[in-house]
């Protein structure tokens, strides 16, 4: 009860008729003290207010050895503003609190410290209002790296003191005055009451408006005091439940950002709700006006029957996932293929929750390009097995529904049949070494050996069958190349592998440089294998290092190659951590470019 706003209002009715006189008293010299403290320091911030030449002034006394006394100079000048009188006067302190000099040489010896003092001494400016002191100051801090010094201004307020005496006689002869002090009183009431319900009225509007800075002073335990507590303690709750929102938010946008498949959002009317930078990237330029859910549809051809997805595109096919989403597997899009996924999303808009789509669009193109490469591999191995087969077969028949076949005939179809099986035998082996290459279960014999003798030896091996071609092979070696240290036997493979097809696909009486040199840093070796053959059709050499890919499959056939070879030379470089390259134009012949590192990261290793 005694803390009710009613009880306070009652109880301050009672004392103001009691205590009227005094009120006026304190409320006349209080206003006094304020007026004149409020001078003063309007006096002091005039005179050191930015822009005011006072301060420069100050400064450039502060260069002179003697700034102390320059600087009085420059205070007595600007006595009249800064209002020195009997009562207030200045002066010049070093960084001690010690007065230099001043308007009042035996007053400086009595300085103390105050506030304000010790917040120039600490190189800030001191100007605070001490409520209830005998005194007013103000201190200002100055410093041009060479010297600092601290402007001190001190008012001792005994003119007021005097005032006051005066005005309090006056007070108490004037007793006619009561009733105007009564209405002041009541307005005092009045503002007591209303200040804090004006300050949560401030503050809910602050809180709105999304600053959560301001914190509400409870100065008294009552009604008004506890809305107060309460409001402060709403705010907190709400900065912290906000900001934990945002963290969320935050978070979110950069997972969504970071995504590498698109994402799109739309609303209900399939306008674009939100997207993320794969999204643009994705759809380009179109992304940025005009951009639907239908025209992404019509982009996809995918349609709609119902709350199922209908495809239109080539090899699409709908999958359902969970309730209310569902997958379209291999949509076609450009020279990309993508998995696009919708599901059901629930968005607000001017407080109206509504219903709209999200759409993932995830690119499995390599993956369609792996099913798509493994289909073709099973069909390529299916049709280099047929073939021989059905040659050893059809020879087998002959044999066997002629036993009087002459024997000339009969070693004719069996040395077919032999031809046949080899030619399986090699496509078996390549496909053994493929597959122990892809599966790292190669055996590698390491070892460190001269490159220049390697392939020495690897052109002196080849000569025959180019000299039954009447080619002409020419090794060109640098001088000083370093050892190398790799499988030599399967880096003579790959070499012997491209020389091969060198001399296979040059027409007769062709020539083969093969080149050795070492790059600048002496940490890798190239060699070139040039020829003067036909060439390779520049749509073809994206594909030469696939698997059973033949440029000229006819030629190729009665070649007896099977298209394994440089698929085999590829992995075998690439394990040492080298790199091919085939550089081709049709008739002007073929240059097969081989880096190789000088020490290969492979170790020696068993078969696993």
């Amino acid at each position: 009860m005694f803390r009710s706003l009613y009880f306070k209002i009652v109880l301050i009715l009672v004392i103001f008729i009691i205590t009227v006189m005094s009120v006026v008293a304190a409320v006349l010299l209080f206003s006094v003290f304020q007026y004149y403290n409020g001078e003063f320091q309007s006096q002091m911030e005039d005179a050191f207010a930015e822009g005011a030449p006072l301060v420069p002034e100050l400064e450039d006394a502060l260069g002179s050895e003697n700034y102390a006394a320059e600087q009085k100079k420059v205070l007595d000048s600007y006595s009249g503003l800064l209002g020195i009188d009997s009562y207030r006067n200045f002066y010049v302190l070093d960084m001690n609190g010690r007065a230099l000099a001043g308007s009042d040489t035996e007053l400086a010896r009595t300085l103390t410290a105050t506030p304000n003092m010790m917040a120039a001494l600490n190189k800030k400016t001191g100007y605070s209002d001490i409520v209830g002191s005998d005194y007013a100051d103000f201190a200002y801090y100055l410093s041009n790296g060479e010297h600092e010094s601290i402007i001190y201004i001190k008012d001792t307020f005994e003119e007021v003191q005097q005032l006051s005496w005066i005005l309090f006689s006056l007070i108490l002869q004037a007793l006619f005055l009561g009733l105007l002090i009564s209405i002041v009183l009541s307005f005092f009431l009045a503002k007591a009451i209303t200040a804090p319900i004006q300050k949560l009225t401030r503050g809910a509007s602050l809180v709105a408006a999304g600053d959560f800075s301001c914190e509400l002073e409870a100065h008294s335990r009552d009604e008004i005091g506890t809305l107060t507590d309460t409001f402060n303690h709403m705010k907190d709750v709400l900065k912290v439940t906000l900001d934990e929102v945002d963290g969320e938010r935050e978070k979110l946008e950069t997972v969504f950002a970071c995504l590498k498949d698109a994402v799109i959002a739309f609303t209900d009317s399939g306008e674009v709700l939100q997207s993320n930078p794969s999204a643009a990237e994705l759809f380009g330029e179109s992304m940025k006006s005009g951009f639907t859910l239908d025209y992404m549809l019509n982009l996809f051809e995918i349609g709609f029957d119902g709350n199922m997805p209908k495809p239109r595109a080539m090899g699409a096919y709908a999958e359902k996932a969970d309730e209310g989403s569902f997958v379209f597997r291999d949509v076609v899009y450009g020279d990309r293929v993508f998995d696009v996924s919708f599901g059901a999303i629930t968005y607000q808009k001017d407080a109206v929750a509504k219903e709209g789509v999200i759409t993932i669009i995830h690119d499995v193109t390599g993956r369609y390009e792996l099913d798509r490469s493994r289909r073709e591999f099973v069909a390529n191995v299916s049709h280099e097995l047929r073939t021989p087969l059905t040659s050893i077969k059809g020879a087998c028949e002959s044999i066997l529904e002629d036993p009087d076949m002459p024997p000339e005939i009969r070693d004719h179809f069996l040395d077919m049949a032999v031809a046949e099986s080899d030619r399986m035998k090699r496509i078996v082996e390549d496909l053994l070494v493929l597959s122990r290459l892809d599966n790292n279960r190669t055996r590698w014999r390491i070892e460190t050996y001269s490159p220049v003798e390697s392939l020495r030896h690897v052109c002196e091996a080849m000569r025959t069958v180019a000299e039954a071609r009447r080619h002409a092979i020419t090794l060109r070696a640098a001088k000083d190349l370093p050892d190398i240290t790799a499988d030599r036997e399967r880096i003579e493979q790959v070499m012997i592998n491209i020389i091969a097809n060198a001399v296979k696909y040059t027409p007769e009486g062709g020539r083969i440089v093969v080149t050795l040199r070492c790059d600048s840093f002496r940490e890798r070796i190239r060699v070139d294998i040039a020829d003067n053959g036909a060439g390779i059709p520049e749509e073809d050499l994206a594909h030469v290092f696939e698997r059973f890919y033949r440029v000229e499959k006819s030629r190729a056939s009665e070649e007896g190659g099977t298209g394994l070879g440089l698929a085999i030379a590829r992995e075998i470089v690439l394990a040492h951590g080298g790199s091919i390259s085939i550089n081709s134009k049709v008739g002007e012949g073929t240059v097969v470019t081989i880096f190789l590192p000088v020490k290969t990261q492979l170790k020696n290793s068993e078969d696993k």
